[in-house]
């Protein structure tokens, strides 16, 4: 019993521990009683000649959320939280996200303080702050800690940044109780990120993958699955791109192919075990690359249950949407892929690519039109050019020419599907490698056998 109660520390705790300070709102942050119903009257709001940002309620975009003249709410009471991969454990997701714009700094500081004004109970409020790096990609959502009794939150950033942006996310009793979001505000900190700078190499793991399979359902970000959709889950919010964006990307490969797919959903069976970071939020004595799933399953770790209670049956630690897993995996069975997690590294040369009707850009294992194919990017990933190189003659978004950009050995995509213009050398100078005449496959051997995901959705046990 002590091991599950262990495992349901996730679910009891899902909204305060990812970073909830609705108590913020009900006990320390509201100046005076607001007029909405549900309001409670709170102590001083933080010193507003302090560096404060006051975020404006009507520039956040927003996902299922409403704002009317008592701020941000669930535009529907009967709205389902966001979410496919946790499946019968979506009652601890957001039902509504809004997203500020980012703020610009002037200078950088590896920290941030947090204070929102709300009426919503402290279980149903998410607050999660991010910065820009050096290189100019997004850090990793942070959430803001549970309140103490302060008058706001302070939230450590994974590297120092030179902007700031807040997520703010609404539970589905928010909407029920017609809870508002009334203010936000926030102030860059002095203090230290959690590490100085990022290693030069994303991290790398090899984890079971299974099968989203939900088509029309919601994800986490608040996209709708289509047939054949491309993007991928991992279990925690904290690398969860935009609705549609392509900030947070996974290079996903099995045997034969790989893919470059946005994170776009939180699962399969976790949202608060990201296992590729060296300082991961929770299961902290697991090997780093090691997901929480993998260790029940094989080890009984945990009593052989996840952070919600629920027996694992499988070690899931990636599910993919249908069309990348039919080109990873090709089969309807679960399989073992090696993933990279891209924004774990330095993004030295990046670009968005982009695919006529929101399809894939196609890898060529040269640059040729005519070179074996071996795998694809989703439209609007953001990829690392390592180097540039004259080829085949191509037509596509910017035009038709001939310059192509080498992403990973073996791995070609026309320049004319990415929205800017890399600044890199040409492959084969500066330390590049020179183009060989045909590299090999990938070889990522599948598991011998594995979990299946049927057209609902639903897990069935491993059969070895």
């Amino acid at each position: 019993m002590v091991e599950r109660a262990r495992g349901m520390e996730e679910v009891v705790h899902a909204w305060r521990r990812w970073g909830a300070v609705a108590l913020l709102g009900t006990l320390v942050l509201a100046t005076t009683p607001s007029p909405h119903r549900g309001a409670a009257v709170a102590a001083t709001w933080p010193d507003r000649d302090a560096g404060w940002f006051t975020e404006d309620l009507a520039a956040a975009e927003r996902v299922g959320a409403l704002l009317d003249e008592n701020g941000l709410g669930v535009e529907n009471a009967e709205r389902a939280p966001m979410g496919a991969s946790l499946r019968d454990a979506r009652a601890a997701a957001p039902a509504a996200l809004a997203t500020f714009p980012a703020r610009a700094l002037g200078y950088r500081t590896g920290a941030a303080e947090i204070a929102v004004e709300s009426t919503a109970s402290g279980h149903d409020l998410l607050v999660e702050v991010r910065g820009r790096r050096a290189d100019g990609h997004w850090t990793e959502w942070r959430g803001a800690p549970s309140p103490t009794g302060g008058r706001s939150r302070r939230v450590v950033l994974p590297v120092p940044v030179d902007q700031l942006q807040v997520r703010i996310g609404l539970g589905p009793s928010a909407a029920r109780e017609d809870a508002r979001v009334s203010a936000v505000r926030l102030r860059p900190r002095v203090g230290a990120a959690e590490r100085r700078a990022l290693p030069a190499e994303p991290f790398s793991a090899r984890l079971y993958a299974t099968r989203i399979g939900r088509e029309g359902e919601v994800t986490a970000n608040g996209h709708e699955i289509r047939v054949a959709d491309r993007f991928a889950a991992l279990p925690s919010r904290r690398p969860l791109a935009a609705r549609d964006g392509g900030e947070y990307v996974v290079r996903v490969c099995g045997e034969q192919r790989c893919a470059y797919v946005p994170v776009w959903d939180v699962g399969p069976w976790n949202v608060k075990d990201d296992h590729w970071n060296a300082r991961r939020e929770m299961w902290t004595d697991l090997p780093r690359g090691k997901p929480q799933a993998q260790a029940a399953y094989e080890e009984s770790y945990n009593g052989g249950v996840d952070g919600f209670a629920r027996d694992v049956l499988d070690p899931a630690g990636i599910d993919l949407a249908d069309g990348t897993f039919q080109e990873v995996l090709g089969a309807e069975r679960g399989g073992w892929v090696d993933v990279d997690y891209l924004w774990t590294g330095r993004i030295s040369h990046p670009v968005h690519l982009s695919a006529e009707n929101g399809g894939t850009v196609e890898l060529r294992s040269q640059p040729r039109s005519g070179a074996r194919q071996v795998g694809s990017a989703a439209s609007g990933v953001v990829v690392d050019v390592a180097c540039r190189v004259h080829g085949d003659e191509v037509s596509g978004p910017r035009g038709t020419e001939d310059e192509w950009y080498r992403l990973a050995a073996g791995e070609y995509v026309p320049a004319v599907f990415a929205e800017e213009d890399a600044d890199v050398e040409v492959c084969g100078t500066a330390g590049e490698t020179t183009v060989p005449d045909e590299a090999p496959p990938h070889h990522a051997p599948l598991a011998p056998a594995g979990s299946v995901a049927d057209d609902e959705g639903a897990r069935r046990p491993i059969v070895q």
